[in-house]
């Protein structure tokens, strides 16, 4: 195992003496397995999205996910405002769209990506699952905002596999 405790060189740290480097901390979150989904919202009718891979199940009662989006991105205004968004977990063979919704201008990220207005938010056509949430609360926390949401609707598609996003590469669990 490789220790990546910045040492005494490594010189301050923006957030304290007692954390490590930025740099040095996503290097770490690297190896961090995750499923790869693209949350949504809509602008009045038009449906918006990004990537995000920082997204995780709170608790089954009532069943709550979270939602980390950075607190500039548009995806998290329209949320925001709608009081809705939904999450789509990728399956392997919709990684060009994943790629997508990462580096696209928001006005070109659902030409031609297949979608259905489900409970008030957009659900990606074949998902691996998809969840609908009501906003229940946004916490601001350094240049994020997690996106607290009660889930209305729960969908399984398919038995695909699921993409995750590991060491900086897209790939599939190994059976």
């Amino acid at each position: 195992m490789t220790a990546i405790t910045d040492g005494p060189l490594a010189g301050p740290s923006p957030g304290g003496a007692d954390t490590v480097a930025p740099a040095t901390f996503r290097e770490a979150m690297t190896r961090f397995a995750a499923s790869v989904t693209v949350v949504t919202a809509y602008d009045a009718d038009r449906p918006v999205g990004c990537t995000a891979t920082a997204v995780f199940s709170l608790t089954d009662r009532p069943p709550t996910m979270v939602v980390s989006l950075a607190s500039t991105s548009g995806t998290l205004r329209h949320i925001t405002a709608t009081g809705l968004f939904a999450v789509s977990v990728l399956p392997w063979r919709l990684r060009a769209v994943a790629d997508r919704f990462a580096r696209l201008p928001s006005g070109q990220r659902f030409e031609g990506v297949e979608h259905t207005a489900q409970f008030g938010a957009p659900l990606l056509t074949g998902a691996v699952a998809g969840l609908v949430c009501r906003v229940t609360r946004l916490l601001p926390l350094a240049d994020h905002t997690l996106v607290v949401g009660e889930v209305r609707h729960a969908q399984t598609e398919n038995d695909e596999d699921p993409l995750v996003h590991y060491a900086r590469r897209q790939t599939r669990p190994e059976a």
